[in-house]
């Protein structure tokens, strides 16, 4: 059974028409009726049929992107490109997400967030203020990117890590908590990349601790992993970097 239909209702966006839609069935779980008028999108295929998914107010979904699920775009949002919003995603305000981008689980980027090119978002995570969410970069957990903040590259946002202010994460760096609203330090090893990923954590490939557990198994570590001395001593001297600069004047 369809639950909208496409009205003679058009706005052009970028040179492409959309096309208002109409619900033809009771959406209680949307607050909507039959009859009632909803968003805008350019094909039938924009938005599924099934589940309580929904484009209401003035938002917009258009070329090859889909809404399904239980997901909502609503106020001035626009979703397009190959973009694809689910489960019980919802996107709202200025948002845009674009691209090839994803948004599923019950992830939320509003505002005037953005998120595009293969960048994903999902679990509970949000993306909004001014911020930007880009290439191949997934957001998840309960994790925030907000204000004006920059998450690109194969970065990875996650746990209860906040991302604020003009921070700019890139590259590898993978941040598991804390609040940053400044770049987080990332430095490109001889072997592996190294960040400090929380308040008190540091990653280097795919091991993470704490400061001070750094500091009394570096060496170990190092031996287990098959480094050399000379780069034993290279990763010492990241790490002291990283602790030093957290250290309170």
């Amino acid at each position: 059974m369809k639950k909208y239909e496409l009205t003679q209702n058009t706005k052009i966006i970028y040179s492409t028409i959309l096309y208002q839609i109409k619900a033809l069935i009771d959406i209680p779980e949307r607050e909507v009726k039959i009859g009632d008028l909803g968003g805008y999108i350019q094909f039938q295929n924009n938005l599924s049929h099934k589940g309580l998914c929904w484009v209401a107010d003035e938002a917009c979904v258009w070329g090859k992107a889909l809404v399904y699920g239980n997901a909502e775009v609503y106020g001035n949002a626009g979703v397009s490109g190959t973009a694809q919003i689910c489960h019980n995603a919802q996107i709202y305000d200025n948002a845009h997400v674009y691209g090839n981008a994803r948004i599923y689980g019950n992830a939320k980027v509003f505002s005037e967030g953005r998120v595009y090119d293969n960048a994903e978002v999902f679990d509970n995570a949000s993306v909004c203020g001014f911020a930007n969410v880009r290439d191949m970069v997934q957001v998840s957990g309960m994790a925030q990117v907000y204000d004006n903040a920059s998450v690109r590259d194969y970065a990875w946002v996650y746990g209860e890590a906040q991302v604020g202010g003009y921070a700019q994460v890139g590259g590898k760096t993978e941040l598991i908590g804390g609040h940053w609203s400044e770049n987080p330090i990332s430095i490109i090893g001889s072997l592996h990349h190294i960040c400090q990923c929380d308040t008190n954590k540091i990653r280097i490939g795919c091991i993470t601790l704490t400061f001070d557990e750094w500091l009394e198994e570096f060496e170990e570590i190092g031996y287990d992993n098959d480094y050399t001395d000379k780069q034993i001593k290279e990763y010492k001297i990241f790490i002291d970097a990283i602790i030093n600069a957290n250290l309170v004047s």
